[in-house]
């Protein structure tokens, strides 16, 4: 890349769990999270040029997949974080964290965002280069769906006003938008249609980028496109109607900036 442009990579739904393995669903086969994740980030590693930063998607740590029948605490949730730290502290750049449906707010933010107070929101802007960037916190304790509150989608108008002048990119976790998958479809961003208004008003903001649904997928709407990554894990897909966790290949998204416009595409990890 030239010096007026940089790269970024998205990995998301990463589903790191201590103690455990995921079975997947319908089937013995078990998958190790870490040992995905841990391939990606030498996949990442060895990206030329290297990124500017990396952005964690949300679900990235999910020890409750091997507790479905209760409620883990912060305390439980603990050790998965460590060890995604652990993890991703191989990465050649630093890295800027979401929340996803099967996160636990305290223990992420005590693990991986130590400066915030545990009960600090998950949302915030940044900037790298000219270029402003929004992450959005759409997680709900308790739900696989997601949903904005109103003083996020308040302090987001604000922020856009701000940075009214600045090409800028927003990262969610929910889908805003149906996918065209009756399952996930069932879990999205439940005010999906009022976050885009509010994208739609500010028309420095062009793209959205998105996980939680395991696949990749490009869907515009007007001046707006939804990119969504495929997980460090697990993927999804969908056979003659019916639902398939398929183990692997992992992937994440590349993404490169330059004069404001956006490039990207995806990298399976074979």
């Amino acid at each position: 890349m030239t010096d007026d442009g940089f790269r970024f990579v998205h990995l998301t739904d990463t589903h790191i769990m201590a103690g455990g393995t995921w079975r997947i669903r319908g089937s013995d086969v078990e998958f190790d999270t870490d040992a995905s994740l841990r391939r990606v980030v030498e996949v990442v590693r060895a990206l030329d040029p290297p990124p500017a930063f990396a952005v964690l998607g949300g679900d990235l740590a999910s020890p409750d997949i091997l507790h479905r029948e209760r409620t883990l605490t912060a305390a439980e949730y603990a050790p998965s974080y460590a060890r995604l730290k652990e993890i991703l502290a191989g990465l050649p750049c630093r890295a800027h964290y979401m929340m996803g449906n099967h996160d636990n707010l305290e223990a992420l933010n005590r693990a991986l965002r130590p400066e915030m107070p545990v009960t600090t929101p998950c949302y915030y802007g940044f900037d790298h280069t000219g270029v402003h960037f929004v992450a959005l916190d759409s997680h709900e304790p308790g739900h696989a769906d997601g949903a904005l509150d109103a003083a996020q989608l308040a302090w987001l108008e604000r922020d856009l006003v701000a940075h009214r002048d600045a090409p800028t990119i927003a990262f969610v976790h929910h889908h805003p938008w149906p996918i065209g998958h009756a399952w996930l479809d069932t879990m999205p961003l439940r005010n999906g249609a009022e976050l885009m208004g509010i994208l739609g008003r500010h028309g420095q903001v062009r793209w959205i980028i998105g996980g939680h649904v395991h696949t990749e997928q490009v869907i515009q709407r007007e001046a707006l496109t939804l990119l969504t990554t495929p997980s460090t894990c697990i993927q999804l897909s969908k056979t003659a109607g019916e639902t398939h966790f398929d183990p692997g290949p992992p992937g994440f998204r590349v993404v490169d900036v330059r004069d404001g416009r956006l490039s990207s595409y995806v990298v399976y990890v074979r």
